[in-house]
């Protein structure tokens, strides 16, 4: 596991200094308020991407590599999957066309419905071919493309951002999001590797799309109550600090995201489709998670170690000397996400089993903890309070999750 987490991290880790270097082109370009809103089209952006195929990705790779599969009952997965694909972006936009209207989100007009619609496509398609490889086992591969889609998403921020203009951000994202998808569409040419069972064979996919069904409902939790909590907390900030100060959280959370997406990398693409692959899940997670741990500690202590003497480094590095004001709260934010990281495998094996009560509960007990703890913290403390709150949440979220896990049964 070891090997394969390391060169997952090291694809995931390229892709997320190309973000943070995006980061630093949008920063500027946009400025510390614009960039606030910014995030908040992002979150929406994340939202209709992460649920483009309705959030049925983990249940995909489980059944693919499940070793009782057939050839036959793979194809089946396929073209269930594929039914989410072609269906679930169409929802998304018809959606995203009232809500957008109704002003609920600053920015959210930015975000057209056919770039909606755009984004959820290229997203799930990209999707349902990741999931293939993934359940293949090709771990190393997928590491690739990652950071190929990293590169590509800076070069097309670099090239379509305009000074002030949120739009222009909008349209870089989307040109990023269909060069991943012609990576993908590359690689699985090039390795033969079956994602689709046809069009014809839509029909034959129906129950396989009902046995999916219910990771939609899973993914609805991180999708829409944790996207509407980082919408909320970044409201609260602007309303209880100042505009720019919701700013400078965006640059502080966008690093976050970064520390985090190196956990989920390891979590999703090297250990849950291992555990899967064996014939009693749990108890193989259970051996696994000693050695994750230490990789987790381990990478907290590299931090720190980092931030103890660079924290002013990396601001201006990712940002400018106008985001200076978060350098003494790196710390808190990386405990936070050591904390997050932790409780990453407990709730990726939830939705794994499809157990919607869990999931939810741990989705709910991480955002409502995240939300309330902010608005007091922020009133008391400011902008630190923010990073403290954060770090709250996700230790509540990590005790909720050790606990649940271990008082649960094999499915």
């Amino acid at each position: 596991m070891a090997l394969n987490a390391l060169i997952s991290g090291l694809g995931v880790l390229l892709k997320l200094l190309c973000g943070l270097a995006a980061n630093k082109i949008l920063s500027t370009q946009l400025g510390p308020a614009a960039f606030g809103t910014w995030g908040n089209v992002f979150s929406l952006a994340t939202l209709y991407t992460t649920f483009s195929n309705g959030g049925i990705s983990q249940g995909l790779i489980a059944r693919l590599s499940s070793p009782t599969q057939d050839d036959a009952a793979r194809a089946r997965w396929l073209a269930g999957g594929l039914l989410f694909v072609l269906g679930v972006p169409v929802l998304i936009a018809a959606w995203h066309a009232g809500f957008r209207q109704l002003g609920v989100v600053s920015g959210a007009k930015a975000l057209g419905p056919l770039a909606a619609l755009a984004l959820g496509l290229l997203a799930a398609l990209a999707l349902q071919i990741q999931a293939t490889v993934l359940a293949q086992g090709r771990s190393r591969l997928n590491a690739i493309v990652v950071a190929l889609s990293g590169v590509t998403a800076l070069l097309s921020y670099w090239l379509f951002v305009l000074p002030g203009s949120i739009p222009s951000a909008v349209r870089a994202l989307v040109i990023s999001f269909a060069t991943t998808l012609a990576i993908w569409l590359v690689v699985a040419a090039s390795t033969r590797t079956r994602w689709h069972a046809g069009i014809t064979a839509l029909r034959d996919g129906w129950p396989a799309a009902r046995s999916l069904a219910p990771y939609v409902a899973i993914a609805l939790a991180p999708a829409v109550v944790g996207t509407a909590a980082v919408i909320a907390v970044r409201e609260v900030v602007s309303t209880q600090v100042s505009p720019e100060a919701a700013g400078l959280w965006q640059g502080m959370f966008r690093i976050s995201d970064a520390v985090v997406a190196m956990a989920q990398a390891v979590v999703s693409f090297v250990l849950l489709p291992e555990v899967f692959r064996s014939d009693a899940p749990r108890q193989t997670l259970k051996k696994r998670l000693a050695s994750y741990a230490l990789l987790v500690v381990l990478g907290f202590i590299v931090g720190v170690a980092i931030l103890w003497r660079g924290a002013d480094l990396v601001v201006k590095v990712l940002y400018s000397e106008q985001y200076a004001g978060i350098s003494p709260l790196l710390w808190i934010e990386l405990l936070g996400d050591a904390f997050k990281a932790l409780a990453m495998p407990f709730v990726a094996f939830f939705i794994y089993q499809r157990n919607l009560r869990f999931s939810w509960a741990l989705e709910l007990t991480f955002s409502v903890c995240f939300v309330l703890a902010t608005y007091i913290l922020t009133g008391l403390a400011g902008l630190a309070g923010a990073a403290v709150a954060y770090a709250c949440a996700n230790l509540a979220l990590l005790i909720v999750a050790f606990v649940l896990f271990f008082g649960a049964q094999d499915a």
